[in-house]
């Protein structure tokens, strides 16, 4: 009986994944401090001066120019207009979150984590081209010190050195698929830590004498924390920021006259749902450990991020160190309709492209299956933890250890 109550009041407390149940989203609107104002308002602005910088040519007539620019702001609108709006319909609760955090963690990430993001890749980027040039291929250090150290691994082209194509994949490979991976979803978790203290049930306490980390709960705690909302809403937050501020980039390096159907690229890099899904993967890792008390280290809260955002640059999705983006379509695997037609691939070669997409389509949709099915499943767990496990908590712990065993188990 006690666990069928605390089924059905799961069940009640998460139907607000669509539907808002108390507070409307007008009614929280009027509750907009002036300072979240200030940074949409900024956001905007940088989005708009960007917009016009990236008027191409720009030696166009005065008219022409501002025509230009008007279809840049759309381009702008195309790529947010798709993730902003399934963001407040179907993942921002009202009642849950307060939208002055919400729209902080966006600007933080919009502004601050992309810019960290940036550096931290090109420094990253530097030291491990330079590693793999000394393992595979010290004749390249030849050129100092007529070329300085840090720069040596951008400049090659520029001194007429062509590494082995070995050398370059696993550069490439180390750099865009683990490195940058890593990063930009650490910033995402850092710049969502930084600006709210979310509410939890546990924390991590080091033992000393042992030298390991475990959970104990929250004294600070005023009452259980029992929905999980308010970490998936800031750590979607927060990868829509970063999603942004790299996407509005790049649409707008796709402005030339010679460059077709920009309207639809931006629309689709909106649409491509890479950095959301990492986000939710994130969020639903610290639910664990926050509010179930499943402890487990940074580097696996975020290892499944990391993962899935390296197979997405494996196949092609550019991290944000790569400023320029010569084949922009490859990013998202497709191409418009016209552009295939053009395609001089064979049957064989069109039906082996056309699979392996699928697989890959077929992986984001596992991966949506995934972070919903778990999303209720830890809002359950929960809720059980207060119900049928209220006066006896270590057996709550005992349940939760031996779901996971089980889980690796049958992996």
């Amino acid at each position: 009986h006690q666990q069928a109550v605390s089924t059905i009041a799961a069940t009640a407390m998460n139907n607000n994944l669509l539907f808002k149940s108390t507070t409307s989203l007008a009614e929280d609107g009027t509750n907009l401090s002036f300072d979240s104002f200030q940074k949409l308002v900024f956001s905007f602005l940088g989005a708009v001066i960007l917009s016009y910088c990236a008027v191409s040519p720009r030696t166009a007539p005065a008219v022409v120019y501002n025509l230009l620019f008007k279809e840049n702001l759309k381009i702008v609108a195309l790529v947010a207009v798709v993730p902003i709006f399934v963001f407040f319909l179907a993942i921002f609760d009202a009642k849950e979150n307060d939208m002055n955090t919400v729209i902080s963690t966006f600007y933080n990430a919009f502004t601050m984590g992309y810019c960290f993001s940036f550096l931290a890749e090109l420094i990253l980027t530097t030291l491990l081209r330079l590693t793999v040039f000394w393992i595979w291929e010290p004749q390249v250090f030849d050129l100092t010190p007529s070329v300085p150290l840090l720069l040596l691994p951008w400049v090659l082209r520029e001194n007429k050195y062509r590494p082995r194509r070995i050398t370059l994949f696993a550069a490439d490979f180390c750099t865009s698929c683990v490195a940058s991976a890593f990063v930009e979803e650490y910033m995402k978790l850092k710049m969502m830590q930084w600006t709210v203290r979310l509410p939890k049930n546990f924390d991590v306490v080091s033992n000393e004498k042992k030298k390991k980390k475990k959970m104990e709960l929250n004294p600070q705690r005023k009452e259980d924390v029992r929905n999980v909302n308010t970490y998936v809403t800031h750590m979607m937050a927060s990868s829509l920021g970063l999603k942004l501020a790299d996407s509005i980039r790049r649409a707008l390096m796709y402005t030339k006259p010679t460059d077709a159907h920009k309207g639809f690229y931006a629309l689709c890099r909106g649409i491509f749902p890479i950095h959301e899904l990492c986000g939710t993967l994130t969020a639903l890792q610290l639910a664990k450990r926050d509010v179930l008390g499943f402890y487990m280290p940074v580097w696996k809260m975020i290892l499944p991020a990391v993962f899935l955002h390296g197979m997405a640059n494996f196949r092609g999705m550019k991290p944000v160190f790569k400023w320029n983006s010569n084949t922009p379509w490859s990013e998202m695997q497709m191409s418009p309709w016209n552009m295939m037609a053009n395609d001089s691939s064979t049957f064989f070669q069109i039906v082996q492209k056309g699979f392996a997409k699928f697989m890959w389509l077929t992986i984001l949709g596992r991966v949506l299956g995934y972070c919903i099915k778990n999303y209720y499943m830890i809002a359950r767990q929960a809720v059980k933890r207060t119900t049928t496990y209220a006066s006896n908590r270590a057996a709550f712990s005992a349940e939760i250890e031996a779901a996971e065993l089980l889980k690796k188990t049958k992996d």
